[in-house]
Order: C-alpha cells, then sequence, then structure tokens
C-alpha cells in the first residue's frame, strides 16, 4: 500500500509537471493557449519567473477582471494584477518583473482604496510565491490537488483543439476590434445591469466596509508609488498609468461617505507621477450599468477597449458602447489636473442635485454597513 501510494504521487507530480497548469515550469509539452488560471495570488506570480513579457498589467481585480488573460501570459502580454493589491505588493511584482531584460512597457491601473495609509495586510505565503520559495513552488505546482484537476481540464482542452477555444481565450491582447464589437453586444444584458437593488445594496455595502469605512489618505504610500513608478523609468521602461473606471454607484459611497477630498488627493498623487488617464468620474462610462460586471468590475469588452486608447491605437466606431468608453479617457499630468478636477467636480455637483439609484441605493449601504468579516468584494487575499 505504501508503495502504491508512492507510485500515485508520483504519477500525479510527473502529470503535473509534464502538463505544468500555472506556467510555473518552463515546461510546454502542451501548448500554453489551453491554460486557465483562476488563483491570482497562487498561481501568477511564477509566471513572472518563467515568462518575459514586453507588456506588464499591474493593479487590482479591477485589471485582472477587465483585462483578463486566461493563461495569464499571451501575445507577449502578461496580466500580473492581484485582487485587493497593496501598494507594497505591486511594489514587489514590479521589482521582479523588472529584471526581464525583454520589459518595455507598464499599463498600471492605479486604485483609490490602495493609497490607504491605514490598509495593511502581510500575506507570507504570496510573498514565498515572488521568491520562488522550492517548498511552497512544489506545493502549489505539482503536489496539490487542485492543481491536478486543472491539469486534467487542461488536457481536455489541449485533446479538443484550439479550433475549440473561446475566440476571447485565443484572440490577441488587446482583443482585436470586430471582437470588442461582438463582445459589447453578446455581455450586454448581463452583470450589473441585471442585479437587483437588495444586491447591489448589498455589495455596495461590502465595498464600503473594506475599502472606504476608515479611510485615510497617505502621502506616504503615495511618494512610494511615486517611487515605484521612476524605478521602472529609471530602466527605460514605459509606464502608462491610468485611474479604473467606477460606476457611479461607487462614486456614490465616496462622495457621500465624505471621501471626496481624498479622492482629489488622491489623483494629484497620481497625476504628479503621470502622466495619467482619468477613467474614474462621473461621465457616460459610470452611468452604463451593462459595461459593468458588477458595482466594482468592468466587462472585458470596455477594458480591452480602454488598453486600446491607452496604447494609441485606432478607436472603435462599431457600437455607441465604444464610443461611451472613449469619452471617458481624460489625459492628466500635474499641470493639468486642477483643470480636471474642477470639471469633474462639477459634474459631481450635477449629480448630486438629482435624485438617482445610484445614489439612493448607495445611501442606503452607508445606512447598513456590512460586516468587515464580509468577503472581500475584489477577490480573495490567497
Amino acid at each position: 500500500m505504501f508503495a502504491l501510494t508512492v507510485v500515485l504521487i508520483a504519477g500525479a507530480t510527473g502529470f503535473n509537471y509534464l502538463v505544468n497548469p500555472y506556467g510555473a515550469w518552463r515546461c510546454e509539452l502542451i501548448n500554453p493557449i489551453y491554460r486557465n488560471l483562476t488563483g491570482d495570488r497562487a498561481q501568477m506570480p511564477y509566471q513572472l519567473w518563467t515568462t518575459a513579457p514586453e507588456t506588464l498589467l499591474i493593479g487590482s481585480s479591477r485589471v485582472q477582471v477587465a483585462m483578463r488573460i486566461e493563461q495569464g501570459y499571451r501575445d507577449g502580454v502578461l496580466n500580473a494584477s492581484i485582487g485587493a493589491a497593496t501598494m507594497p505588493e505591486i511594489a514587489q511584482i514590479v521589482t521582479r518583473a523588472l529584471q526581464n531584460p525583454q520589459l518595455r512597457r507598464i499599463v498600471w491601473g492605479v486604485d483609490f482604496y490602495a493609497v490607504n495609509g491605514r490598509l495593511h495586510h502581510v500575506n507570507p505565503s504570496f510573498e514565498a510565491r515572488l521568491a520562488l520559495e522550492p517548498g511552497m513552488l512544489v506545493e502549489d505546482s505539482l503536489l496539490s490537488l487542485d492543481a491536478l484537476g486543472d491539469s486534467v481540464d487542461e488536457l481536455k482542452r489541449a485533446i479538443r483543439g484550439r479550433g475549440k477555444l473561446k475566440p476571447t481565450v485565443a484572440a490577441n491582447i488587446p482583443w482585436p476590434p470586430e471582437l470588442i464589437c461582438t463582445q459589447f453586444v453578446a455581455q450586454r444584458s448581463h452583470g450589473l445591469v441585471a442585479a437587483t437593488p437588495a444586491n447591489i445594496k448589498s455589495a455596495l455595502a461590502q465595498v464600503q466596509s473594506w475599502f472606504y469605512a476608515d479611510y485615510e489618505f497617505s502621502p506616504e504610500v503615495a511618494a512610494h508609488f511615486r517611487e515605484v513608478v521612476e524605478l521602472a523609468r529609471a530602466h527605460k521602461v514605459e509606464v502608462i498609468l491610468f485611474v479604473p473606471p467606477m460606476s457611479e454607484y461607487e462614486l456614490e459611497l465616496i462622495r457621500q461617505g465624505g471621501r471626496w477630498p481624498d479622492f482629489e488627493r488622491f489623483k494629484r498623487a497620481v497625476a504628479a507621477a503621470g502622466p495619467a488617464w482619468d477613467f474614474a468620474a462621473y461621465n457616460r462610462l459610470a452611468r452604463a450599468d451593462d459595461l459593468f460586471l458588477d458595482v466594482l468590475h468592468l466587462k472585458p469588452a470596455a477594458g480591452n477597449e480602454i488598453l486600446r486608447i491607452m496604447l494609441r491605437m485606432k478607436p472603435l466606431s462599431c457600437d455607441g458602447d465604444a464610443k461611451i468608453v472613449a469619452e471617458s479617457a481624460v489625459q492628466i499630468d500635474s499641470a493639468s489636473v486642477d483643470g480636471v478636477l474642477m470639471r469633474e467636480a462639477h459634474e459631481r455637483d450635477e449629480a448630486a442635485a438629482t435624485a438617482t439609484r445610484y445614489a439612493e441605493i448607495a445611501a442606503a449601504a452607508l445606512r447598513d454597513p456590512a460586516s468587515h468579516a464580509a468577503a472581500n468584494p475584489a477577490g480573495g487575499l490567497d
């Protein structure tokens, strides 16, 4: 029985190594196109060691979801975003990525919550993975039952062949125009637009509890952010900064919760490290519920269009949704940010003067906050 157990473990370990479902090893017996990474903190760190991307996407689950790459790495682009990413964690990711001589560009979605001086969490497991700690590497990628199940799933996809993969799984990054246009239509009736007011209120209460209840803008964290940007630029790497879009529900949490002055301080800090793109304002995109998966996350079609805009690719003209996304793109730097913030404050005040479902549901969420023990709406910490 002991010998059989050893044989089974050895077989499973060898199978996981050969299939390599997380890209943790350099083995590519099976084309990486068939991978489907689902555990960002448990899987992505290894790809910082085994891939050599020209473009790195970083940020929180907003970037991870809106610019999703199922395989983690595809077409020269690695999405190294993680749910609820803190500034120290992103700094560690960037520092490791800069050891790759092929890196040419970092696209960084900078979150308001990440400059909260009261947001502290330490994740030793994640740090061990970034450091390529051997025991953690073997446990995650070879000895894990999750890895075995993911290996089996990857093998099944490979047997079915590339022709059976969804277009969104195999397309170039960012998606080509025709795919984005198709997905705008295909995804229109799903996500936030179909959520009930009760579910939206519950989600907003969790967002408030997790991110904004005790928010305190930290000049020290903002300075750390700027240091990381300057480090990347010192390595001759282009850094494209952007403030990801927010639904008007979330903007109302910030306004009604009294955090708008901090929000403006945050944008000034981003602009000082800029130039940057600002998509988070009381614009048409914030009210386009059909472009959001939920109160926090943009759908991938809109996210890929935003990526195309920031890479200065030809804008789309296929759909009204594409126009909404394009109109939301505002560039800011230290010289222009005050004027931009004045315009955004005017748009905020105009919205506040009208009774809307966004204001009403946000107010209800603030009156009935979720427990601090509620699940993290931006993704787990491990």
